[in-house]
Order: C-alpha cells, then structure tokens, then sequence
C-alpha cells in the first residue's frame, strides 16, 4: 500500500495531464540566512500562491506559517527538506537531520527532499542519511527528492561529467524517486544526463545562482525536450524583480506540448 501512496503523492507535485513539475524550493534560509527574496514569510506571498507552481518545497518552520497564513492554494505539492547546515558552521557541505518523516505527515507534505553535498570526504555520512530516509520515507507512502551536489572540483570537463554520472547512479541506487542537479555547461550534457538517468529516477534542473531570464528559459527548452520532469528553481524566481512573468514563461516552456494540444 506505500508505493501506491506514494505514486499517488508524487503526482501531485506535477502539473495535471503533463507529468511535468515546476517545483519552487524556499528553503534557502537555513543555510544562508534572510537572503534578498527571502527575507520573511510576505516576501514569498505575492508570487507563491501560483497555478504556474507546481510545488513548493520549504523547512518546516516556514511551511507552517504558510499553511497557517493560508498561502498555499489546496493543490499545490508539498514537500517538506528535512536535512540542512548552515554556511557559518565549520562543515556546510555535511548535511544533518532537522525533521523526520513524521513531522512531513503530519504537516501534510506529499513528499521529502534531502540535500547530499559530495566533498569526497563525506560519502559515509551521506550514503548513509539518503539510504535511511528512503527506506523511512517510501515505508510510510512518501516520495524523496534528493537534491545533489559535486563540491570537488576538477579542471577536466571529462572527469566531472564521469563523477556526476556515478553520483546520479549512486542517488537512484539508493531508492529516490526524483533528483535536482545544476544544469551542466552545454545542452550536450543536459541531453545526455536526461538520456542516460531519465528513465530510471525524474530529473528536475536547478537554476543555481540567479543568472539571465533567457538563459534559464534556453536550457529549460533543451532539458524538457530531451525528457526531464521538469524544474527546480528557486533563487531565479523569489531574486527576480517579476517571477509571476517568469514563472508563467517557464511553465510554457515546461508544458508547451500540452499547451500545443489544447
């Protein structure tokens, strides 16, 4: 009865009939403190209460003043981050636990999501936290985003792609059902990562850093058509000095052979 649960789950971070997800994460505050964007709960409620959201994704102190504020439209996804470190700690990149499965339920999130940060010298750490989570997540009917990220770097463009493949493998071994990586710096990479993984575990694209309306929207484009579930992007969308615009171009872009049809 779980996997049907949380089939049932995962469908409501998508868009209707397109099997396609716009996911805004807010979480940043944790980590980096009250950000331009981010600064309270009002910064976000102009713009957040959107039909061109799929899903939101926040830490559980924000997501229940927004439940409680009454911010979130009733068939927007849910999905509650449950691991975190704060850039001012001495180990960022190693990623604990803040929340359980539990407190997901009970504040009636339809999914997790998880951050695993690779320096090299942490794999222990998070093979272990994203094994446990899957196992505690997919037991009580809930689906895992696991958000990934390569922090060694390497002058080779070669070995770095080599490395994210076996790091996107190493997430879908673990059991999660969709993941966020950055876009890779060419639309041969992006259709290569979407070609080789997509079919085994949902890839939704970060934004990453905020960066040109229009360079999002290319690779968007390139991601969606290659076969991606979509988008995760959040600085691009709360930074932005119109994301109701934005967010309404990137919905088009992610949905446009449903709009096509219509």
């Amino acid at each position: 009865m779980g996997y049907i649960g949380r089939k049932l789950r995962e469908s409501r971070l998508l868009f209707p009939n397109s099997n396609k997800g716009l996911i805004v994460p807010i979480d940043h505050g944790l980590t980096m403190g009250p950000i331009p964007g981010l600064q309270n709960i009002y910064a976000v409620e102009p713009w957040i209460n959107n039909n061109y959201v799929s899903a939101i994704l926040a830490h559980k102190g924000v997501l229940e003043k927004l439940i409680l504020r009454g911010a979130l439209r009733p068939s927007i996804g849910v999905i509650l981050h449950i691991n975190g470190m704060p850039i001012i700690s001495a180990s960022p990149d190693t990623k604990i636990l803040v929340a359980s499965i539990e407190a997901a339920l009970q504040l009636g999130a339809d999914a997790v999501s998880i951050q695993i940060n690779f320096t090299g010298k942490n794999f222990e750490h998070n093979l272990s936290i994203l094994g446990m989570v899957t196992d505690i997540a997919h037991e009580a009917g809930l689906p895992v985003l696991t958000m990934l990220y390569d922090k060694v770097i390497f002058e080779s463009p070669e070995i770095k792609m080599e490395r994210l493949h076996h790091l996107i493998r190493i997430v879908t071994e673990l059991g999660s059902d969709a993941i966020k990586i950055g876009f890779p710096d060419s639309e041969t990479s992006i259709i290569e990562i979407v070609s080789l993984h997509g079919s085994d575990i949902k890839i939704f694209f970060a934004g990453g850093e905020k960066t040109a309306d229009n360079i999002l929207i290319d690779n968007t484009k390139v991601a969606i058509s290659a076969g991606a579930s979509g988008l995760c992007v959040g600085r691009n969308v709360f930074q932005n000095l119109n994301p109701q615009s934005l967010l309404k171009n990137l919905y088009e872009c992610i949905n446009a052979e449903l709009i096509s049809l219509a």
